[in-house]
Parts: structure tokens; sequence; C-alpha cells
């Protein structure tokens, strides 16, 4: 199964492949953009649930991803060059506004969207991370470690400073299945497996020296891991680690110096859908609370909502995360 159906080059120059289905008369168009290390494919059960509806859909296979171009250069990955690209598959298609659903780094992408092109969005729902203003969430991230350890007791980023080591993807390539195994790992375990895996420094990457593997999750098929294995070996990690390491470089936050202050505030309604069980998350969960005061507008503009899953609860939880999405997008 693919959920690429389109493709288009944008005007930095890179081939986008994309999910396109046209929405119905009066029916809204939903951009869902997923995160690392997943293409678009992370989406399947929404963009079924919601296109059965008529919703139109557009689920772009972000940069570094799946049919869509690879570059290994960080500086290509910025904020404001992202949200160009998705504003020019929408132009692509003909859409003048969506509706934007998004999850892990595809809430950073959202957030430049937000920032540079407020008119293309309707509304915003982030899952599992919430809005990032400019040069703020997704500064350097080993200060932000650093901090959040100091408030919750463990280090939730710990596996970053692997993550943008020069040529980590090539020992993740070689032992894929034990890095798809730490990124997926069994539902029941994920907390503790990640706890002490991705959140003390220098065990993520033991963890795939040692090839160590679990079996797959219980919302994941076989035909599932081959697609992304097929998406993440064949493309290679090389281009979706650079998601990481535009952060550290500065390259991000040279980028959001750009930003106008009165664009750091959303206008638009936002729900937020915390996953309580993700380690990583859930203390995210308590700066994206803090963020979203201040930079949406509580009374009128945010809704606030959890779902009794981990870090993929958009696949363990799809039911219960498919109802929450359209109550709220039916209520604005």
């Amino acid at each position: 199964m693919s959920l690429v159906n389109r493709a288009v080059k944008t005007q930095r120059g890179l081939a986008y492949a994309y999910y396109f289905a046209k929405a119905l008369p009066n029916k809204p168009t939903l951009l869902f953009a997923h995160g690392f290390p997943t293409p678009a494919y992370v989406w399947r059960r929404q963009i079924t649930f919601f296109e059965q509806q008529g919703f139109g859909i557009i689920a772009p296979d972000l940069l570094g991803y799946g049919g869509t171009d690879k570059p290994t250069d960080p500086k290509l990955y910025v904020g404001s060059g992202l949200a160009q690209d998705i504003v020019d598959i929408l132009d692509q298609e003909g859409v003048s506004q969506v509706i934007s659903v998004s999850h892990d780094w595809g809430s950073r992408v959202v957030s430049r969207i937000a920032n540079y092109y407020p008119d293309r969005l309707v509304a915003c729902a982030f899952l599992g991370v919430g809005y990032g203003p400019p040069a703020s969430n997704y500064a350097d991230p080993i200060t932000q470690s650093a901090q959040i350890k100091s408030l919750v007791g463990y280090d939730v980023l710990a596996y970053m400073q692997y993550f943008v080591e020069p040529n980590a993807h090539v020992l993740m390539e070689k032992n894929f299945d034990s890095f798809f195994s730490l990124l997926f790992p069994l539902k029941r375990a994920t907390e503790e497996i990640w706890r002490e895996n991705m959140c003390e420094a220098g065990k993520a990457k033991v963890w795939i020296e040692s090839n160590r593997t679990t079996e797959l999750p219980e919302y994941m098929t076989a035909e599932d891991k081959e697609y992304y294995t097929h998406a993440l070996v064949g493309g290679g990690l090389s281009a979706p680690l650079c998601w990481y390491q535009v952060l550290v470089e500065q390259y991000n936050a040279e980028d959001d110096a750009k930003i106008p202050e009165e664009a750091y505030v959303l206008q638009k309604p936002v729900l937020f859908v915390a996953f309580n069980k993700d380690p990583i998350g859930l203390p995210t969960r308590m700066f994206a609370m803090a963020t979203h005061e201040q930079y949406v507008k509580p009374d009128t503009n945010l809704t606030n909502k959890a779902v009794e899953g981990d870090h993929w609860a958009l696949l363990s939880h799809a039911d219960e995360v498919n109802t929450l999405l359209l109550e709220w997008i039916e209520g604005i």
C-alpha cells in the first residue's frame, strides 16, 4: 500500500511526493504532516477515515522521506523553506486553505506555516507535540534537554545527542531492525524501553550497536514494517536526521529570527491532543500547555484533549484520535 499519488517540484527546486484526494462540496481539506522517522504512510488510518467521509486530503512525504527528495544539507530543512514547500503543494492542487493535523516534527512545519502563511490555515491540530513558537520550543536541544531534566527528573532528549552525531545513519541503516524496534517498541513496554534507552545519554546508540530487537508492536503489521523498511533503508536515514541536525547547527534559529514577533501568536482555532503514556512527549506536553497559554488565545481558540496512548497513539488509538479530530473539526 502506498500513500503517494501526486508529485510536484517546489519553488526551491525540490521534488515532493504526496497523497491527494479532492474534497466533496462543503467539506474542508485536511493537511497531514508527519514526523520522524515516518513518511506519510503513518497517517493511513486517519486518511482512510476522513476520506471516506468526503474530506479532502493532502499528505506529503516531507523532505527527506519516501518519494520526496532527500537532500543531506541541513540548511534546506529550515522552517521557512519547509513551509514554502507545503504552500507550493497547496497551490499545485488549487487548495486555498486547509485544516492541518500534525505529529512530532510535523508540528514544526505547521508552526511555520502558521507564522508565515496564516491565511492558508483554517485551524491547526497538534498531536503529541504542540505549537513551537520561533526559536523557542525547538531551540538547541542540548540546552533544552538539561532544562527539562531539571523539571521532570530524566533526560527526555538524550537520544538527540546520538541522532546528531556525524554518520549516525550508518549504524542505524546497518542494524535497521534494531533501530526500528527502538523507535517502535512493544506498546506494553514503550515507557520502560524509552525511559531506559532513549532518555539516558549514550543508551540509544548502545541499543543499536548491540542489535537489540523486540517483536512488532500490536498496532503494526508485517506489511507495515516492510513499507517502512523499504522507505527508510531504500532512501537512507541521513536525510531524515537532518531534521535534528538543523537545530544543533543553529540554522533553524537563524531562520526563525526573520519572523516578526506579531506573527508568533496563533489567531486560528487550535486543538492539542496529549499522548499521556509517551515518556518523551509527556514532559513536552507541560511545555506545550505553557506555550499555548502565551501564544494561543485560550478562551476562544484553544481546545485541549488527551489520549491514554504512547507516542504512536495515532496508530494504536486511531479510532479515538479520529473521533476527537472529527468532533473538533465539526465544532469549528
